[in-house]
């Protein structure tokens, strides 16, 4: 508070940083000499602190690294400088090519040494942020060292290339850096985990996508009031094989809801077959299955009371009753729902067998047959008759 202060007053915020920077660790050395005392205290051997492991600090890199580059390259090239200047006034060119060539390489080598010389700098700074990270994230590190994320990014690579974190990689998307082989590895069981969870989510949506493709396809030709319907009764169907889930134990009414299930699904079937049947199931949907979906719901419930009581058990009871009255309801029902195909099949028999028996095809062809020649030959009786009375009347053919 007092940096801050005094850069306010004098307007001059140059040397802020350094000083928050040195009280931030002067406060971390001051906390780290009250553990050990407080280690001391409590009768523990404090006399000699165990060095803190920072996996960051995987090689000892010099904080002087690239300095002796510089000077080397600096004093050589100063040397060649002149002589450039000397080749310049003389006018040699073979001088001047060569003096050019080698202060430029010395200018290239004096550079990476100033680079390597900063990336040692940053090396410690960022292995004092870190601790005993194993790994972070490089957004997080460049806000606590007060740096871009990207000229963050940028140091951690130079780092890397230069052999400072031999053991460190970069996530793929370069937003997490892994200090070691362990958090490394923890990164790749994320990655397949990742990969595994996309595709079982991609196989997922391709299921669904199926699913809906062949519904649109089977309700292609379907009323709405038919599609409706058959949305609606799966939705019963569910909720009914989802009720036999949670009273496994109830042998008996299990294979009652066993059975309605299977009668429903069977109406529903017919309905998609039959979409005309439709206008029947107007009870069945809106009264029958709501009552049916209520009866179960209360049985579930009374089914979880711990102590059973008179009212209870008579309640469950009659709810296990009225399932075989519902299932025996609802077979009348399916019934019913072919009601119209019978009618029409016995109608076609009825037919068939009038037209086997007129063709002479089956056994009642015969007393058909004798039927028809009594009636010619009583015909044929009547026509002499008349003639022989002389009638000019003409017979009509009886209907």
């Amino acid at each position: 508070m007092d940096s801050v202060s005094s850069a306010i007053d004098r307007n001059d915020y140059s040397t802020l940083h350094a000083d928050v920077a040195r009280a931030i660790k002067s406060v971390n050395i001051e906390r780290r000499v009250n553990y050990a005392s407080q280690m001391g205290q409590n009768g523990q051997r404090a006399a000699k602190a165990q060095p803190r492991i920072i996996p960051f600090f995987q090689k000892r890199i010099s904080k002087y690294l690239g300095v002796p580059q510089m000077v080397f390259t600096g004093a050589i090239g100063s040397f060649v400088f002149m002589s450039f200047l000397g080749a310049l006034l003389t006018g040699s060119v073979g001088g001047i090519i060569a003096t050019g060539l080698i202060t430029a390489g010395c200018t290239f080598g004096f550079f990476r040494g100033m680079k390597k010389y900063d990336l040692a700098k940053k090396y410690y700074q960022y292995g004092n942020i870190l601790g005993e990270a194993e790994y972070f994230n490089i957004a997080d590190l460049a806000k606590v060292a007060v740096k871009g994320d990207k000229e963050v990014l940028k140091d951690i690579k130079g780092m890397i290339k230069l052999g400072f974190l031999p053991r460190a990689r970069l996530d793929s998307t370069e937003t997490v850096c892994m200090v070691t082989d362990r958090a490394y590895e923890q990164y790749l069981g994320a990655q397949q985990d990742r990969i595994a969870r996309e595709q079982r989510e991609n196989e997922q949506k391709k299921a669904e996508m199926e699913q809906l493709k062949a519904r649109n396809a089977e309700y292609a030709k379907l009323p709405e009031a038919a599609i409706s319907i058959l949305e609606e009764g799966k939705e019963y169907i569910n909720f009914v094989r989802g009720i036999n889930d949670k009273i496994p134990d109830t042998e008996e009414l299990s294979n009652k809801l066993y059975r309605l299930e299977e009668i429903m699904n069977r109406i529903f079937a017919q309905v998609k077959k039959d979409p005309s049947s439709a206008d029947e199931l107007h009870k069945l949907m809106n009264y029958y299955l709501p009552t049916t979906k209520k009866l179960l719901n209360a049985y579930v419930e009374l089914d979880k009371e711990p102590e059973v009581g008179d009212n209870i058990t008579k309640t469950k009871l009659e709810i296990d009753a009225a399932i075989d009255t519902i299932n025996m309801a609802f077979e009348n029902l399916l019934d019913s729902l072919f009601q119209d195909m019978a009618w029409d099949i016995s109608s076609d028999i009825s037919v068939m067998k009038t037209m086997m028996a007129q063709d002479g095809l089956t056994n009642e062809s015969q007393g058909f047959s004798a039927q028809v020649m009594g009636m010619s030959a009583g015909a044929a009786q009547a026509q002499a008759q008349i003639q022989s009375q002389g009638g000019a009347q003409t017979l009509t053919k009886p209907e």
